[in-house]
């Protein structure tokens, strides 16, 4: 593999070339960054996929709705509308993309939208809610705004300091890209980290002097079923069916209930009849059937495909973040004197 990857490099020059000079632009007042009269963080990631960002933009959510109505948007990927679209309860992925749709149904008083122009769609939400704070999903190389408070993720098994552009490897810029974020989160970390293992870690990191570097881990409740009646989760041989960039953390969780068989799916992967007769098969033999809460946006559309036993089996498994090094007092006080101190 490392052979194939290193073929990739003269192109990975040039897409990091590219994405520099692109940089240097917005640096420069060049290319014109947009701020709004309404505080608003931006959260992501350097690599494509995988650190973790919804749970991060719902625990952002939970903590800005104390301030008055937060408004989320995200550009909606997957879907196949374009421009401004509010995202309702009813919302489906195809309209909105699968994310945006997990969180409307969650939060169902959040005001949720997608755009992929993110200026143009702050416009909108402005011009019709009144807010206290935006969040920003996924949108971190989306310059044209300029956030009051920029969170960069990176995955603890996958740190930006370990990985190479694409399409050497999976970064969407350098790894000088991270000078821009205000705070860095090692997210979906071991909770028994030692110290150790933090300095470690803040040494591959490495955050600039005026970085504030925190450290989260995954935290799993108790999963529901997705149709039928509420009931308590009863399983032993699982069938956890995925369809996102990393499973492992989860599979590695679901192993306390019992065997595991592990069904994956590309990321936002669009579950089609041949899918879905797949699942159907792969139940014969277990007792219950584990999907991830962004999945089951999916999944719910095409519950006539499922046959009754999967539907009976199906349960979703909730996952928030939570702060390590009692951190989170913390990071709430910090990110409150960045968007609200000069507000008030």
């Amino acid at each position: 593999m490392a052979g194939i990857s290193i073929l990739f490099r003269p192109f990975a020059w040039g897409y990091s070339f590219v994405m520099g000079f692109r940089n240097m632009l917005f640096d420069a007042g060049v290319l014109p960054e947009r701020r709004f009269g309404v505080p608003v963080v931006t959260i992501g990631n350097l690599a494509v996929g995988g650190t973790g960002k919804t749970p991060h933009t719902e625990y952002l959510y939970n903590l800005l709705k104390s301030r008055g109505k937060v408004g989320i948007l995200s550009r909606g990927y997957g879907r196949s509308t374009k421009g401004f679209r509010w995202v309702h309860p009813t919302s489906t992925v195809d309209e909105c993309g699968d994310e945006p749709c997990q969180l409307k149904r969650k939060w169902g008083e959040a005001v949720v939208a997608v755009d992929e122009n993110r200026c143009e769609g702050i416009q909108k939400m402005l011009e019709t809610e009144k807010l206290a704070a935006i969040v920003l999903d996924d949108a971190y190389q989306h310059r044209y705004v300029k956030p009051d408070l920029n969170i960069l993720l990176t995955d603890y098994h996958r740190l930006f300091s370990d990985d190479r552009v694409l399409p050497e490897g999976h970064l969407r810029e350098s790894v000088s890209g991270r000078r821009r974020a205000d705070f860095i989160i090692v997210t979906k970390c071991p909770a028994d980290l030692k110290p150790i293992d933090f300095s470690l870690l803040e040494k591959r990191v490495a955050p600039f002097a005026s970085q504030h570097l925190f450290f989260t881990t995954q935290q799993y409740s108790q999963p529901y079923p997705l149709f039928g009646e509420d009931r308590p989760f009863v399983g032993t041989n699982i069938l956890a069916v995925t369809g996102i960039s990393n499973p492992q953390t989860l599979v590695d969780h679901l192993k306390m209930y019992g065997d595991v068989t592990p069904l994956r799916f590309s990321d936002h992967h669009p579950f089609g009849d041949e899918d879905l007769a797949k699942i159907n098969a792969a139940f014969s033999g277990h007792d219950a059937i584990i999907t991830t809460e962004k999945d089951a946006t999916r999944l719910v559309t095409v519950r006539e495909k499922l046959s009754q036993e999967v539907r009976q089996a199906l349960f979703v498994q909730p996952v928030e973040v939570s702060f390590l090094r009692d951190q989170a007092a913390d990071f709430r006080r910090l990110a409150e004197e960045r968007l609200f101190a000069v507000r008030k």
